[in-house]
C-alpha cells in the first residue's frame, strides 16, 4: 500500500512541475464579420455582407514550443449588386504550432498551419442548386512576432501569418450540390474516395494573418482587441473564393 502511495505521489508531482513549464489558456473573442463570397459555379458576381462572429481558443505555452486552437463559427446575410441574396455559413478549426530556435531573433517563431475549414451557402433564388459547399483541410507555414512593453511589460502584442501549400478538398459538383460520384450507384466511401481533390500550392489557396494586442489584468487573465483577415481561393469542379475580415474584442483566461 504505501509503494502505491508513494508512486501516486511521484506521479502528482511530476505533473504539477510539468504543468509549471507551460502556461495553458482559454480564450472567446467576438465581433464583427465583413465578408465576400463567390461561387463561379452559380454566379461570377461578388456576394457580400457584415454580420456578428465569434471565435472559441486554446493555447499552450512552453519555453520552446507554442500550440494554440481557434474556432471560427459566423452566419452572415449577403447579396450581390442587384441584390439577390445568399446565406453563408463558415465554419473553421484553426491550429498552430511555432518552435522557438536558437537562430531566430528573440521576437520571432516559426512553424505549421493545419485549417479545417467549411464554408457553406445558401442562394435563395436558386430552386434545387442548394446548398453549395467546399470544405478543406490543409497544412503551411506559419510565423509570428511577438512583443511585450509597458513600464511592467503588461501589454503584448503579436502578428501572425499562416500561408496552407498541401492538403485536399471536397466540394459540390458544378450543376449538383453533391459531389459527382454520389449520383451514381456505388458505397458512400467509394463515392467520398473519388471526391477528394488534392489541394496543391499555386492552384488552391488559403492564407491569412492575425493581429492582437493585450493587457494583462492583476490577475494574469487579459483583455485584448484584433483583427483576423482570411482569404481562400479553391480550384475544383469550380472555383469558389471568400475573404473574411473579423474586428473582435477578446477575453484570455489562464488556467
Amino acid at each position: 500500500m504505501k509503494r502505491w502511495l508513494f508512486l501516486l505521489s511521484f506521479v502528482l508531482v511530476q505533473v504539477a512541475v510539468f504543468a509549471q513549464d507551460k502556461q495553458r489558456a482559454l480564450f472567446w473573442n467576438a465581433g464583427t464579420h465583413n465578408t465576400w463570397e463567390r461561387d463561379f459555379a452559380y454566379s461570377p458576381l461578388l456576394y457580400q455582407g457584415v454580420s456578428f462572429g465569434f471565435t472559441l481558443g486554446y493555447a499552450s505555452v512552453g519555453e520552446k514550443k507554442t500550440d494554440e486552437v481557434y474556432l471560427h463559427f459566423s452566419r452572415i446575410p449577403m447579396q450581390n449588386a442587384f441584390e439577390a441574396s445568399m446565406i453563408g455559413t463558415h465554419a473553421q478549426v484553426m491550429t498552430y504550432t511555432f518552435y522557438k530556435a536558437a537562430w531566430l531573433p528573440e521576437k520571432f517563431t516559426l512553424g505549421w498551419s493545419n485549417n479545417n475549414a467549411l464554408s457553406l451557402r445558401n442562394f435563395q433564388d436558386a430552386q434545387n442548386f442548394n446548398p453549395r459547399f467546399d470544405f478543406h483541410t490543409s497544412f503551411g507555414p506559419a510565423a509570428r512576432y511577438q512583443t511585450f512593453f509597458g513600464k511592467a511589460e503588461q501589454w503584448r502584442f503579436s502578428s501572425q501569418a499562416h500561408w496552407q501549400v498541401i492538403g485536399f478538398l471536397f466540394s459540390a459538383s458544378y450543376v449538383t450540390s453533391p459531389p459527382d460520384p454520389f449520383l451514381h450507384e456505388q458505397s458512400t466511401f467509394n463515392a467520398f474516395w473519388q471526391s477528394i481533390r488534392l489541394f496543391q500550392p499555386f492552384q488552391q489557396q488559403d492564407l491569412g494573418i492575425l493581429n492582437q494586442l493585450f493587457y494583462q489584468l492583476s490577475n494574469g487573465n487579459e483583455i485584448g482587441v484584433g483583427y483576423r483577415f482570411n482569404y481562400t481561393n479553391l480550384e475544383n469542379a469550380q472555383r469558389s473564393q471568400r475573404s473574411i475580415g473579423h474586428y473582435f474584442f477578446q477575453l484570455n483566461f489562464q488556467l
